[in-house]
């Protein structure tokens, strides 16, 4: 299966689909605008998030937002259909570690076809196998599975994705993102650093996008300036203001002040890396290029040189073409 056809949203419990930034990106990563959403429930009957409550709850909401939602189990006579031809978005509620072999099949065919997965963690693991979900070396657990997290760290050497109860981590493809909850919920990033202790970072809510996954996974490692050594066989990565050099500027300026017209720096200091989300700073940035649609070079520095700080500092520019 292609794993770059995946659109998968892995809950921290079946309470994040309450969340209203949980629920837009569910119908961002739909096919249509107005998705249609089946809730296949496996009737467990132990979870309180199983029965009709839950489903009212749950079609209440998608409902607000101009979905269709059927509730379905596994004894259904429509299951199939369902799966194969109505459901843009299928949220499979099922606590066991077993999913039977059918509906596994049919799961697995709906992501091939561009369907919406939003299921528990455990779900995700049954199906990885066939799926090509999870990144090798990689688990992803929800955050009450302490004991579990801690022993695929020490004993497997796993880097672990943990989901906050009211959280969900998205997979796009390649790439993913952490969507946040009330209460500060996130995603984490727990993994091990070269002197074998344990490192943890939060992932950050405020994306717009979803970044390689194993940028992801990256993320709790402080930063370095690493990526300057990519560079060296292009430029000069000596940045240095020395005696050496001013004479050469010297006379750089002194030919320029011969020349006709006027060559002068042109700078814009940006306060803070939103700033380049402000329609009004890029449109001054365009101006001062001198054409309608410039070509832009970004150079990240240490911390910036990651997608997230690309997609934030470039977005408008993209949008613009």
């Amino acid at each position: 299966m292609d794993a770059l056809s995946q659109s998968i949203v892995a809950l921290g419990s079946y309470d994040a689909l309450k969340q209203t930034k949980v629920i837009d990106h569910v119908i961002q990563l739909a096919r249509t605008a107005t998705p249609n959403v089946l809730d296949l429930n496996s009737d467990s009957g132990g979870d309180s998030s199983s029965g009709s409550e839950f489903t009212n709850e749950i079609s209440a909401v998608f409902a607000e937002k101009g979905c269709s939602v059927k509730q379905c189990d596994n004894y259904s006579n429509e299951l199939q259909n369902n799966i194969k031809e109505w459901a843009d978005v299928i949220i499979y509620r099922h606590d066991n570690d077993h999913v039977d072999e059918q509906t596994r099949e049919q799961l697995i065919e709906a992501m091939h076809k561009g369907v919406v997965l939003c299921a528990l963690p455990n779900i995700l693991r049954l199906l990885d196998q066939a799926a090509d979900i999870i990144p090798s070396g990689t688990a992803i657990m929800k955050a009450s599975e302490r004991q579990m997290i801690d022993n695929l760290m020490m004993n497997a050497n796993k880097r672990v994705i943990v989901i906050d109860e009211l959280a969900a981590f998205v997979i796009a493809g390649g790439n993913a993102m952490a969507i946040g909850g009330e209460g500060g919920s996130t995603c984490h990033v727990s993994t091990r650093n070269d002197a074998g202790e344990t490192i943890t970072g939060p992932l950050p809510t405020t994306w717009h996008e979803p970044i390689p996954v194993e940028e992801v996974l990256q993320f709790p490692v402080p930063a370095t300036s690493s990526h300057l050594e990519s560079l060296e066989d292009h430029v000069d990565t000596n940045f240095i203001i020395a005696d050496d050099v001013l004479p050469k500027a010297a006379l750089l300026e002194e030919k320029f002040n011969d020349d006709e017209g006027e060559c002068f720096p042109k700078i814009v200091a940006c306060g803070r890396t939103e700033t380049l989300q402000m329609q009004a700073i890029v449109d001054k940035v365009i101006e001062l290029s001198g054409v309608d649609l410039p070509k832009v070079l970004y150079v990240g520095t240490a911390s910036f040189d990651r997608t997230d700080r690309f997609n934030v500092c470039t977005k408008k520019f993209r949008e613009m073409g």
